[in-house]
């Protein structure tokens, strides 16, 4: 097994999405990257999960049983405005794109989901090691 750098940490990413076989597909895909990946099924979790165990990436739905993507986004941002996030949606509303974006998303990539797509957002915006 490798030597890790000193200091060196697991990059960790927050996967949010109602249904939880995506999130566990999107999830188990990232963990290929050798990334470390949590779930939340909702925002609420979300951001209990985020202030328990800080991510460095966000890959997020829009719709969700308790708010919606755009409220995370909001809320997060509020307290960090650097994190890199990531929203993944199936809308087809051009507004709902936009305002995820003035909210503060970081890329925005369609359903049906591209896995390999997503793992590329996921380099462009998390830095390795």
């Amino acid at each position: 097994m490798p030597d890790a750098k000193p200091g060196a940490r697991e990059r960790h990413i927050l996967v949010v999405d109602d249904e939880p076989l995506a999130a566990q597909q999107v999830s188990r895909f990232l963990e290929r990257d050798g990334v470390r990946t949590s779930t939340a099924g909702s925002g609420n979790s979300a951001l209990a999960l985020h202030k328990s165990d800080p991510a460095d990436l966000i890959v997020t739905d829009l719709r969700m049983p308790d708010g919606n993507g755009v409220e995370l986004i909001r809320a997060i941002r509020a307290e960090d405005v650097l994190i890199p996030i990531i929203v993944v949606t199936g809308q087809v509303l051009r507004e709902a794109e936009a305002e995820a974006l003035d909210a503060g998303a970081t890329e925005l990539l369609r359903k049906p989901l591209d896995l390999h797509e997503l793992s590329a957002a996921v380099a462009r915006h998390l830095p390795v090691g």
